[in-house]
């Protein structure tokens, strides 16, 4: 577990020269969905393996809707998502790449590299 752990720790900052501030994996994966499913248009996150909704927000939930590639500071995000039936698909969907790029640059302080977004399903609002 411990080793599971460490390899999904990265580094955010470091104090002075003695400690660093570390954030895993979960972080991301919850300020991602947070984000995502905050923009107008977007009627639930989904499921990447399987595409179905995912309509309870949570960790377990978060980590399923996404998928990281790390890099020095960086990161890349796939993201699965339903829309909202009337939306503008490419709108959502640039408004949803926005919001995690925001949210991931403020809040963690890594730059977000690219963001694919797959569109599993239109939903009834």
């Amino acid at each position: 577990m411990e080793n599971e752990l460490a390899k999904s720790m990265h580094k955010v900052d470091e104090i002075e020269d003695s400690a660093n501030v570390y954030v895993t994996d979960n972080v991301f994966y919850t300020i991602i969905g947070m984000a995502a499913g905050d923009v107008e248009g977007v009627h639930s996150l989904a499921d990447l393996s399987s595409q179905e909704a995912l309509t309870k927000p949570s960790q377990r939930v978060f980590n399923r809707c996404a998928k990281l590639d790390f890099g020095e500071n960086e990161v890349d995000v796939s993201l699965c998502l339903n829309i909202a039936y009337g939306n503008s698909i490419p709108e959502v969907s640039k408004n949803v790449q926005n919001r995690v790029i925001s949210s991931i640059a403020d809040m963690i302080g890594y730059t977000v590299r690219r963001i694919n977004i797959t569109i599993a399903d239109v939903v009834m609002p």
